[in-house]
Parts: C-alpha cells; structure tokens; sequence
C-alpha cells in the first residue's frame, strides 16, 4: 500500500489527551504520518495529565505519534505547543524549548495573505472552568465511563455499518447547549480578539470543530481526537479549512504498522525513549 503525504502551509491540531483511554490514538497516529506543514500548532489539552496514576492509558500509538513530532522537528517542521487545562503544568514552561517543540502561553499566526490569528487553547474563557474546576474533573469522570459504556454500542454500529455515534459527544453537546458559557464561547473569543486587534482566532478546548464569521472576526476551532479526529489546515495561499479526517481501517492499521517497524530503531536515529514517566511530574 502506498499513502501519499499532503503539504500544508500550517496545521493546528487540539485536543488528543493522550493518556486518556478510548482516544483516537490509531487515527491520530496515521494522520500525522500522512500530513506535513511548515507549521504545526498543538493547540493544548495534548497530554491528559488528568489521568495520571492507574486510569493512564499510554499505548505503542501514542510514543509513536510524540515520536513523528520529534521527526518532523529534525526535518524542519516548526512546532509550536500551547498548553491546555489538562496539561497546564506545562504552561510554566512557556518560552522554553524542548527536543525543538517551543512552548508557548499563546501564539499570534500570520497566514499567507497577511491575516493576524490568534492562536490559544480557549480554557480561558471557560467561566465553568475557573469558578468549578471541581466539578468539571467530575465531568471528565463522567464523560470517560460513557466512553467506556458506548464501546459496545460503536461496536454493534459498525457491524451494522451505520454511522459513528458517540454518547460522550452527545452527553458533552447536551450540556454544551445547555450552558450560556458554551453557547456563547465563540462570541465570547472573537469580542476579546477584536480587542486586542487580530482577524481571527484559532482554538480548541470544547471538542467542536467549527468555522463562523462573527461581527467579521473568523472563529476556527480545531475540535479534537478523542472523537471527532479533526483538525485545521492553512493552504500556501493562506485558504483554510477544516479537516475531517476519516480513512478506512485499513489504511490506519497498514499506517500504524509501517510507523511500529520505523521507529523500532529510534534510538539508533537519536530520538530519545519516551515513556509516560516523563510526564509523572506534572502537577494535576
């Protein structure tokens, strides 16, 4: 089998919560061995530090999927990673670089033909966030044992060859609109990016891949890998778009494996083990 790789001027990409079991770690992994920019931005909540301890899922797919990263660094790639809510220990880290990956808080991106998008995970204006943050680790409990339940239904949906189905989605869409703080996100980021004088705002956080004009100010959210397996792209002309990313199984486990056989060498090639012991230390 033979995949060809697609080019892109920029990619941004949120919300993969590795380490979380149930994640879209196999279709995340073919992605990034398909797709190449001269920019890709982590747009937060990539490490699920969340689960720490005996609910962390780290499996071969997600060593890989840092490990592609840390090839596209060597190659050129500029990798920019802006922490979310469920890595923000990393936010103390900001203007450091590691293994060529520069953290930052927040990024200011300029596409081809000029326009000024700010770039941010999004928790900040997640009012729910800040005033309840206990409730929330609540919800995330929530929404991994309707992950854990819904296996068997997506199972039996795809005998059926129907379409994908997810209760966690509609458990986290259902409280989404029921939520002014949620309703409103978008208005919300683009009146703050209108503030500060940027054309847009790029980001991730509720798990919505979405693209709207708001009062003229774009709105693009990169939706995530935990369900939806989304991402957005910039052309070299600077046209963006959303990506919906949706190969056959086939073509994601012949990926996997052509990526297991490369980087069983990787430390013949220089690319330090990675183990999720290197994220042990950080702060929940």
């Amino acid at each position: 089998m033979d995949v060809e790789k697609t080019h892109y001027r920029t990619l941004f990409l949120s919300d993969w919560h590795l380490g979380l079991s149930g994640i879209k770690s196999a279709e995340l992994l073919a992605f990034l061995e398909t797709h190449e920019a001269e920019t890709i931005y982590l747009v937060g909540d990539i490490i699920d530090q969340w689960v720490l301890g005996r609910k962390w899922a780290w499996n071969e797919d997600c060593d890989n999927i840092l490990r592609n990263l840390l090839q596209k660094t060597e190659r050129g790639t500029k990798i920019v990673y802006i922490p979310g809510n469920h890595d923000d220990s990393f936010r103390s880290w900001a203007n450091a670089s590691i293994n060529g990956i520069s953290i930052q808080r927040q990024a200011v991106h300029i596409t081809a033909d000029g326009r000024r998008l700010w770039v941010i995970h999004g928790d900040e204006f997640d009012l729910f966030m800040r005033n309840t943050k206990f409730l929330c680790h609540l919800g995330h409990l929530g929404c991994q044992l309707l992950m854990k339940f819904n296996r068997p239904v997506a199972w039996f949906r795809r005998r059926l060859k129907m379409k994908p189905w997810s209760l966690a989605a509609a458990a986290r869409r259902a409280l989404q609109n029921s939520t002014k703080t949620y309703r409103q996100f978008s208005k919300t980021v683009t009146e703050e990016a209108r503030r500060l004088g940027y054309d847009g705002v790029v980001c991730g956080h509720i798990h919505r891949a979405e693209f709207k004009l708001v009062d003229g100010i774009e709105y693009w959210n990169d939706g995530d890998w935990v369900e939806s397996c989304t991402a957005t792209s910039e052309a070299m002309d600077g046209t963006m778009a959303t990506i919906h990313y949706a190969p056959p199984n086939t073509t994601i486990e012949w990926l996997r494996q052509r990526a297991s056989v490369r980087y069983e060498g990787q430390e013949s090639l220089g690319i330090p083990t990675i183990t999720p012991a290197l994220f042990s230390g950080a702060s929940q």
